[in-house]
């Protein structure tokens, strides 16, 4: 039997790659470097978006203790993650992934003074007490509120931001959440 190289190949006897056939859309296959390897997302992906500046927002009612902004949201390219569309990102890749995440939000509070609100990360219900972040805001004024936060993450871990003021209402009227994971 002749000698071929693969770069003499012509078209017609090109092939796929083996396991082709198991592999799911847009992924890929890495290699484990023990002479195998698996077909993955490499670089999951996913966002949630609420978005109603020109309205009256949705107001969360004296959250004294953490509250989860459960706003309804959209998705927003949701490749390795799913939504309920009210304020969760759900990790659905089987691979564990570092994470990467964007929390970004306009609200007002509902009294006229500086008010502080506190925002937090929750994973699987429990608090990221490393990703907490603080505002201050009135009734007058919109304010902007961006966390970026790591994590490791796996399979149906799931993520969501909450948030609490010692007095008065939050309302929320812009709410975008990203996540991408990468290799880790």
């Amino acid at each position: 039997m002749p000698t071929v190289e693969h770069s003499t190949l012509t078209t017609s006897d090109l092939h796929e790659p083996k396991g082709i056939d198991s592999a799911n859309a847009d992924e890929v296959y890495i290699a484990d470097g023990s002479g195998s390897g698996d077909w993955q997302v490499l670089n999951p992906y996913g966002g949630i978006i609420y978005n109603d500046v020109a309205g009256s927002g949705t107001t969360f009612s004296s959250p004294s203790s953490y509250t989860l902004l459960n706003v309804v949201t959209a998705a927003t390219n949701l490749n390795g993650f799913s939504t309920n569309n009210l304020g969760r990102l759900t990790y659905t890749s089987s691979e564990m992934r570092h994470a990467h995440a964007v929390f970004n939000m306009s609200y007002k509070h509902s009294t006229g003074g500086g008010n502080d609100i506190t925002f937090g990360v929750y994973k699987n219900g429990s608090l990221l007490s490393s990703f907490e972040a603080i505002g201050s805001a009135d009734s007058s004024n919109f304010q902007r509120m961006v966390l970026h936060f790591d994590d490791m993450m796996s399979t149906d871990d799931y993520y969501e931001v909450y948030a609490k003021t010692a007095s008065g209402n939050i309302i929320v009227y812009h709410l975008y959440f990203f996540m991408m994971g990468m290799p880790g």
